[in-house]
């Protein structure tokens, strides 16, 4: 309800144009583009939904990211030499806006961050991890600290710009392919675990920002001074590498002493990190095991994100009426990622203040997102019981999952096994 309707649906197309056309398509080239039945190897279907995704989200952020620079350049060119802010003013007096929007709006632009300090702080960071990695990892050398941290800035616009239009983060999934990335360039004895060690950098640097994007979005509707919430950012960072090593010493304490907390005969598993292994392995090996025809399809993919957004800019130039349905290419991307559930969750919701404007126009605009809220909040306490329920080994007494047609028979072959045994 709070996410334009140009997103939620663009995430139902992207969820019907890949579960519903392009997975299907691939599955039925198992056995001649690829030759496991991995649901999770790179050098499987997976790789094609992984790579895909990843390459319509980076190349429209970097294109957002290049447009940006640019606009930001010129518009710093023009108060350099005129003194004015006149798109700010505009903003501010615009009729168009209401009073509580040109308030929020006050807030946001009159308490804004020097660019100095973020600037200044990412280098400090990147200095700090750049000498205390590698002296942690003996694998990961300066220089791939280095690297990282020049590649980083660009990915976690990309992120973060996704996050502010959909809610959702796929910190991990630019993690995956740094840590594809980082292991090829290696593609040494050690890779893996450099890779590794790079590939955590990231999900923090990742989530931070995209959790940043989520509170500062929350901070312009309560009217909250974007410095406080930087600054409240900047002191969770500080009491979690406090925090969370303790509470990691405290699972280990209670672990078995046969079982290292992480394996899978461990007491507290980590199911993913023999994904993220066999990904620095894949990375290491090189792009030759990738699935067939999988990089056409990434390029094919590049060129359909370069020319949507390219319509989409020209259409804002010329205010073409066209752009208010020009559909959002991250929206479409997460789908690929993260599986096609939530966008059904998403739709629904625009469908409902779709009809909930028909009938009222204005409490639809005045209640929505606190409905919305709601929702959000309401959902996400539950996860409170939830845990404590799992801590103590409470299961619900009925589980239902919903299978293709393919799968029907696997299940019934194995449901007829448990009788006769």
């Amino acid at each position: 309800m709070i996410v334009p309707h140009v997103v939620n649906f663009g995430l139902l197309f992207g969820a019907i144009t890949s579960w519903g056309i392009l997975f299907p398509f691939l599955d039925s080239k198992r056995g001649q583009w690829y030759h496991t039945d991995s649901t999770t190897s790179l050098n499987g279907a997976n790789g094609y939904k992984i790579f895909i995704g990843i390459t319509m989200i980076i190349t429209e952020g970097l294109f957002n990211f290049i447009k940006l620079l640019s606009v930001s350049s010129i518009d710093y060119y023009k108060k350099r030499h005129e003194n004015d802010s006149g798109s700010i003013k505009y903003m501010l007096t615009s009729p168009s806006l209401n009073y509580d929007d040109r308030k929020r709006l006050e807030v946001l632009v009159g308490n804004q961050i020097p660019l100095f300090v973020p600037v200044v702080g990412y280098i400090g960071c990147a200095i700090i991890c750049s000498v205390s990695i590698p002296w942690i990892f003996h694998h990961v050398t300066f220089y791939h600290m280095a690297l990282l941290f020049v590649i980083l800035p660009i990915l976690t616009f990309c992120n973060t710009y996704g996050t502010g239009l959909t809610d959702w983060s796929v910190a991990q999934t630019y993690a995956r392919f740094l840590l594809f990335i980082i292991a090829a360039l290696i593609a040494k004895p050690g890779a893996i675990i450099a890779s590794l060690a790079v590939c955590g950098v990231a999900v923090a640097s990742l989530n931070v920002s995209s959790q940043a994007m989520q509170d500062l979005k929350t901070g312009y509707m309560t009217l909250t001074n974007p410095r406080a919430v930087v600054a409240g950012h900047i002191y969770g960072v500080l009491i979690g590498s406090i925090i969370n090593p303790c509470i990691f010493l405290a699972f280990e304490a209670n672990a078995k002493n046969s079982a290292p907390i992480g394996s899978k005969d461990s007491e507290y598993p980590c199911p993913s990190a023999s994904i993220y292994r066999a990904i620095g392995l894949l990375g290491k090996r090189g792009l030759d095991q990738l699935p067939d025809h999988c990089i056409t399809f990434c390029l094919f993919t590049f060129l359909i994100t370069l020319a949507v957004e390219t319509l989409r800019l020209v259409s804002q130039k010329n205010d073409w009426k066209l752009q208010n349905f020009i559909p959002c290419i991250t929206a479409i991307a997460l789908p690929y990622l993260t599986g096609p559930y939530y966008s059904i969750d998403m739709t629904l919701g625009s469908v409902l203040l779709i009809i909930w404007g028909k009938m009222n126009r204005k409490n639809a605009e005045l209640l929505s997102s606190a409905v919305a809220a709601g929702l959000i909040c309401g959902e996400g306490i539950w996860a409170l019981p939830s845990s404590i329920l799992s801590i103590f080994n409470v299961h619900p007494p009925i589980c239902m999952k919903f299978l293709a047609s393919g799968q029907v028979h696997i299940v019934d072959s194995f449901v007829n096994t448990l009788g006769t045994r």
